[in-house]
């Protein structure tokens, strides 16, 4: 029998029915079939065990390694996983036996080039064929469905990745085995798993935290100074757990994760709102509350003692040369990168929580405690962008940090709303309005246009530029930027140096040239603003 079968009698005829772990139900005579559990936890052990245990292996195929064939020995063996554990291993849809094909030769990209760009769409290429896969072989039609379908197949699996295998876990324990493992930890046996659990990821965070900040990171090396390289451990255990969050994703999908994630409102009529399969839906979401709560409660400290350190040097201006030798200046301008993805994981975390958690008053402490310090760790990382702006100038890389900064505060505020309304269910539905209404800010600025014009005016005015900071125009970075920036580049003209005024003016006029050639051949439909403006502008430059 494969590992994820199991074997219920249909009565009274006694008849053996082999059925999957995902879906074990037990049918009254004469009345409809109800829900009984979603996922064995036996089954839910091994995939658990297994992900954790690829994660591992990935260190060790990754660590210190280029990109290669180890692309695709990984890939092979996700696919393998996956399968292994799909419901009753049974044959799946015709129509999706490519996908594992398609993962298998993405992969092979890295292996055979090393273009960024290339190399890049393979692994989302291999990567987005894996998931499919694992939804496939879950009992999910994805090549018939249809391009929405499809899509919200592709958030799911998203999600999977952030709380797959924190769901593979809470399963775990479901039938209590775990608990007679650490019988003599008595009451305290959930919080001694909790804290087995939250020890990768707050390690994981920490890891962020301290290279995002020196000072904290100095605190941090002194109070766990140990006889072994810490950043080693760290870093290696950091990837091995983003490896097994990664891994378990796809494996929990397969196993049965898919039907927690998706929630479909017009699945019970009013009337059943109350029948057995919701209370056993509910039942089994909520194994594993105590051990979550643990982990949102130890990053609650870890970010408790990161937003003191921000109190105290960044935002109260302490002298930092004292503490790790290194001016406020080069302190402030370094992290925001690191920062920003500590609140994206944290909003991870949160929603993982509360698809396991459910709303109850130790979550809902832990949860806001832990979106307020989010909110000053996300105020850190935009103190130290706008410091390092202004040192430096802007960016498109730096817009768009800064773009991102803007909607994850709008999460934050959303998310806080949300938990206390109990409207969390619509928390994804914010999310994605929030970041359409930011795409569509965004462009309705023109990140180039809005660069090159900040830099242009940072040089006619150096009042502008921060104290140390790099003063003039980098006339190269500008002139890889598309028509948007062109106006403000003829206006630099007049600010930047005759050696570097000579190279632009060259390539401008290069541009007016091309400009004026499409003129003559695109038509009315073809307007386009950007290049309006850009052909207005060229139109004064001189032929000298």
């Amino acid at each position: 029998m494969p590992p994820s079968a199991s074997v219920v009698r249909n009565k009274p005829a006694g008849r053996v029915v082999r059925q999957s772990p995902i879906e074990r139900r037990a049918t009254p005579q004469g009345g409809p079939a109800s829900l009984e559990v979603i996922v064995e936890p036996r089954i839910a052990r091994r995939a658990a065990a297994s992900a954790l245990i690829a994660g591992v292996v990935a260190d060790a195929l990754f660590d210190r390694s280029p990109l290669g064939i180890n692309v695709a020995l990984a890939t092979a063996a996700v696919l393998i996983l996956v399968t292994w554990f799909g419901p009753d291993r049974r044959p799946v849809d015709p129509l999706d036996a490519w996908l594992p094909i398609l993962a298998m030769l993405a992969s092979l990209g890295p292996a055979l080039r090393t273009d960024p760009t290339v190399v890049t769409l393979d692994l989302l290429l291999a990567a987005a064929a894996v998931s499919a896969w694992s939804f496939a072989v879950g009992g999910v039609a994805v090549t018939r469905r249809t391009a929405s379908a499809v899509a919200v197949l592709g958030v799911q699996a998203g999600a999977a990745v952030g709380v797959g295998l924190v769901w593979l876990l809470a399963r775990a324990g479901a039938d209590g085995s775990l608990a007679t493992t650490t019988r003599a930890l008595g009451r305290l046996a959930p919080v001694a798993r909790g804290a087995v659990i939250a020890v990768p990821v707050v390690i994981g965070f920490s890891l962020l935290l301290t290279s995002a900040d020196a000072v904290f990171g100095r605190a941090l090396d002194e109070a766990l100074r140990l006889p072994f390289d810490v950043d080693e451990v760290v870093r290696r255990g950091t990837f091995s757990i983003v490896a097994a969050f990664l891994i378990g994703g796809p494996v929990a999908i397969a196993v049965g994760a898919s039907k927690v994630l998706t929630w479909q409102p017009d699945a019970l009529a009013p009337s059943e709102a109350n029948a057995p399969a919701t209370t056993a839906v509910q039942s089994a979401s909520r194994s594993g509350v105590t051990e979550v709560l643990v982990v949102v409660a130890a990053v609650d400290v870890l970010f408790a003692l990161f937003a003191a350190v921000q109190v105290v040097y960044l935002f109260g201006g302490t002298d930092t040369l004292a503490a790790i030798g290194m001016n406020y200046s080069d302190y402030a301008r370094q992290g925001y990168f690191q920062l920003v993805g500590v609140v994206a994981l944290a909003g991870l975390l949160l929603l993982g929580a509360h698809a396991v958690v459910g709303r109850t008053r130790a979550f809902l402490v832990a949860a806001v405690a832990l979106l307020l310090l989010t909110g000053v760790i996300l105020a850190s990382a935009a103190v130290r962008l706008g410091l390092y702006q202004g040192a430096y100038g802007w960016t498109e890389l730096r817009f768009y940090v800064a773009a991102s900064i803007g909607w994850l505060a709008l999460c934050v505020v959303l998310a806080l709303a949300l938990l206390s309304a109990n409207r969390m269910r619509w928390l994804p539905h914010g999310l994605a309005m929030g970041a359409a209404a930011v795409t569509l800010v965004v462009s309705a600025m023109g990140p180039q246009a809005f660069v090159m014009h900040e830099n242009v005016a940072r040089a006619l005015d150096p009042t502008l530029i921060a104290a140390g900071g790099h003063a003039g125009l980098d006339v190269g970075y500008g002139a890889t930027l598309g028509d948007d920036a062109i106006p403000d580049l003829v206006a630099a003209l007049a600010v930047i140096p005759e050696s570097e005024r000579q190279m632009l003016e060259f390539m401008l006029r290069l541009r007016r040239d091309e400009l004026e050639a499409e003129a003559r051949t695109a038509g009315p439909l073809s307007w386009n603003l950007a290049r309006t403006r850009a052909r207005e502008a060229l139109a004064l430059l001189d032929d000298g």
